[in-house]
């Protein structure tokens, strides 16, 4: 075997496993974009969460906006992009998904020309599409610069997927091939905006028709305004007939809105103030609507009837500019939206593929995976294990699809959030539970069908893994309670030994202590209002961790009485990349929703440069060159009742850039290894499960591959 391996790497040195698309538009696919300092921020994503059954890896607790785009660059692109990679879950992630409490746009002025009309700001939804794109638009670009997921005249709906670079509607290598997001802003909660509960209201509707395939029709509204009807009227008879061709109902009809009709399944329309919400018309659940204003998303403009409208009277999606534009067609939604949901995409990939230009202006208002009209495999998974498991676990997916003409195109397995394999019809997943820690996880098993939507069903259920005999144990009082409520959580390292117990909540470190139990209390405002799910994590010196059963908590919509006691913070210690930006949380309990707290570093790390205008439960931080090793740095919390202890982050950021098999040193030993991750990476991470491939990338370029060879030579020599 050794010497197979070596033959491989003479061959060819710089051989890759080639990536695989994972599309399909699924709760697997969203990252939610949440401020911790946002009481109605946090209320949302626990609520979006929980009911789209996302990953809890899926959510990053960091400020979505930004005061300019300079800064968004320098800051939110980097969080974002470093979070996705230190989770393990870039490979899927499609939607990045804003949740309300912040602003509706991104202050970036003289970025994108137009000499029709200047351009100042870019949507909060358009800064994350475009944010893979983002040293090309601090460079400028015109504001007709071509949305490269859109496909030019044609009602094909293709799945979207952030992995691939597109060019005319088709994933392409070619130099004019671009990479997005689907950003959306799930709703804003400010003035002329949508009430918390119309948006929680939002989200059941577009949960609850998914995959329903609802009867209703699709309305084109062709107007008697020129300048707003006029763009897409000319497209609506085409629209209509494609739809009636796939079976379904439109109707373009003269007049602003459908009245008399109760069945609007969409409505494309153009006009100032529509009067929605009289209108003698019913939008019904699941529906994309529109009225191509200059102002629909510009919430800070009383002119003109806003686009959270269409939300209050039953829609699942809009889509405005953040400030006049130019009334280019191109910078709107195409009729073809329409047609593209009706065959099975989600909202969020049917409005973008629509939009033919860059959408900078373009809010994409709503939620992004409402898709009512696909065919949802079914999925099981009968040899899922009901009692703690070891070893190899061999699991058997099946799925059917009602699709008249699709089959199972190929299975995917996730682990926690993390892609782990992909096997195709009548073949088993294989799995090492060696390589994951002991305690309780979850597993999802996806089934993709086999048309260019990729409609994807799932099966979830949890996965208890048992090899080294260590158990640890979580108890919380009370289950229920508000955003001032102590929630008292008792962890306990059943087996003795640990170095650290913490509680998690969606990722992310709420209360740590050293040693192997420990009994903290944590608070409804850290944890946010709505449905909570919790779990507790043991660390071992060994690098072992072991994980708890989760707890269901639910925390109510509102404050109780505050203790008046100054905040607590805790210590703990955070695994991250060696080679990537990274978001660290700075863990507290506090009760007092009405009091500011202010978040201070005491002593900054050696190893890693801290971001500027960062501030609040977390820090935004670099990894310096040749950063391994232990790391840490102390931190505050201060507020109106006095202030924090001194706590500390211990960072870990893994053996050195060289140091292949983990072993704490460079040596021959890693010879064959580092040849090994060249050649076959995958049966690297089966053999040095608690290694990370990057250890390869001597000249941090991103890849593993023979370009690292004369750096693996010098540290070896080193």
């Amino acid at each position: 075997m050794h010497l197979l391996r070596r033959c491989r790497f003479a061959v060819c040195v710089c051989a890759l496993i080639p990536s695989v698309a994972r599309a399909g538009g699924g709760p697997e696919n969203a990252l939610i974009m949440v401020d911790p300092t946002n009481v109605e921020s946090m209320h949302v994503a626990n609520y979006y969460r929980a009911a789209w059954n996302i990953p809890e890896q899926n959510v990053l607790y960091f400020n979505p906006n930004a005061a300019n785009y300079a800064t968004f660059a320098a800051n939110n692109i980097p969080a974002l992009m470093g979070f996705l990679d230190t989770s393990g879950i870039t490979d899927h992630i499609d939607y990045v998904v804003v949740m309300p409490g912040g602003s509706f746009y991104v202050y970036a002025p003289g970025l994108i020309s137009d000499s029709c009309s200047s351009v100042s700001r870019f949507s909060i939804s358009g800064a994350y599409t475009g944010a893979l794109i983002s040293d090309e638009i601090l460079g400028g670009l015109p504001s007709n610069t071509r949305n490269r997921y859109s496909k030019t005249a044609s009602d094909e709906a293709r799945a979207f997927d952030s992995s691939q670079s597109w060019d005319n509607g088709v994933p392409s290598s070619s130099v004019n091939a671009r990479r997005y997001f689907i950003g959306a802003m799930l709703g804003y909660t400010g003035p002329r905006g949508n009430s918390r509960q119309e948006i929680l209201d939002m989200v059941d509707r577009s949960v609850a028709v998914t995959g329903t395939r609802p009867a209703g029709t699709f309305y084109f509204m062709e107007t008697s305004d020129p300048l707003r009807s006029g763009p897409r009227d000319a497209a609506f008879d085409a629209a209509v007939a494609s739809i009636v061709a796939r079976g379904g109902a439109a109707a373009h009809l003269l007049g602003i809105v459908p009245d008399g009709h109760h069945d609007c399944l969409g409505i494309m329309t153009g006009w100032t103030e529509p009067h929605i919400l009289t209108a003698d018309a019913t939008v019904l659940p699941g529906a994309i609507c529109d009225h191509l204003t200059s102002y629909a998303a510009t919430f800070d403009t009383a002119s003109q009837e806003k686009l959270s409208t269409w939300i209050s009277a039953g829609a699942s999606g809009s889509w405005g500019t953040v400030e006049e534009p130019c009334n280019y067609p191109g910078k709107f939604p195409h009729a073809r939206a329409h047609v593209y949901y009706f065959q099975g995409l989600s909202l969020g990939e049917s409005l973008l593929r629509s939009a033919s230009f860059m959408p900078f202006q373009g809010l994409l208002y709503g939620d992004p995976l409402t898709r009512p009209f696909a065919y949802l495999p079914e999925v099981d998974v009968a040899d899922a294990p009901s009692s703690p498991v070891s070893g190899p676990l061999t699991l058997t997916p099946s799925a059917t699809t009602a699709h008249p003409t699709a089959t199972i195109a190929y299975f995917d397995l996730l682990l926690d959030g993390v892609f782990q394999q992909r096997v195709f019809p009548g073949f088993q997943f294989n799995v090492d539970t060696t390589r994951f820690a002991d305690g309780e996880h979850e597993l999802r098993v996806l089934a993709y069908d086999s048309t260019l939507i990729r409609s994807v069903g799932r099966w979830i259920g949890p996965l208890v893994i048992d090899n080294l005999g260590r158990a640890t144990t979580l108890d919380v009082v009370p289950l229920t309670g508000d955003r001032s409520t102590p929630f008292v959580c008792d962890m306990q390292d059943v087996t003795g030994g640990a170095a650290e117990v913490r509680l998690t909540h969606n990722g992310r470190v709420v209360a740590a202590a050293s040693g192997s139990s420990a009994t903290l209390t944590v608070y409804g405002l850290t944890l946010g209002a709505g449905p909570v799910r919790v779990q507790a994590e043991a660390l071992f010196a060994d690098g072992r961790r072991v994980c708890s059963p989760f707890i269901e908590l639910n925390v109510a919509d509102a404050d109780g009485t505050p203790s008046g006691q100054p905040p607590v913070a805790f210590s703990y210690t955070k695994r991250v990349r060696r080679n990537r930006p990274f978001v660290v949380e700075l863990p507290a309990a506090f009760d007092n929703s009405g009091s500011a707290l202010t978040y201070v570093l005491v002593s900054s790390p050696a190893k890693a440069s801290v971001a500027s205008g960062v501030t609040g439960p977390y820090r935004l931080m670099t990894p310096l060159a040749g950063a391994c090793h232990l790391d840490s740095f102390t931190f505050k919390v201060v507020s109106p009742a006095g202030e924090s202890g001194v706590a500390t982050v211990t960072l870990d950021f893994g053996p050195c850039a060289g140091d292949l098999n983990c072993d704490g040193s460079i040596n021959g030993f890693d010879i064959e290894p580092f040849v090994l991750a060249i050649s076959d990476p995958i049966t690297y991470a089966e053999e040095f499960p608690d290694c990370d491939l990057t250890l390869g990338d001597m000249n941090d370029d991103g890849s593993v591959n023979g370009f690292d060879i004369d750096s693996f030579v010098d540290a070896l020599g080193g």
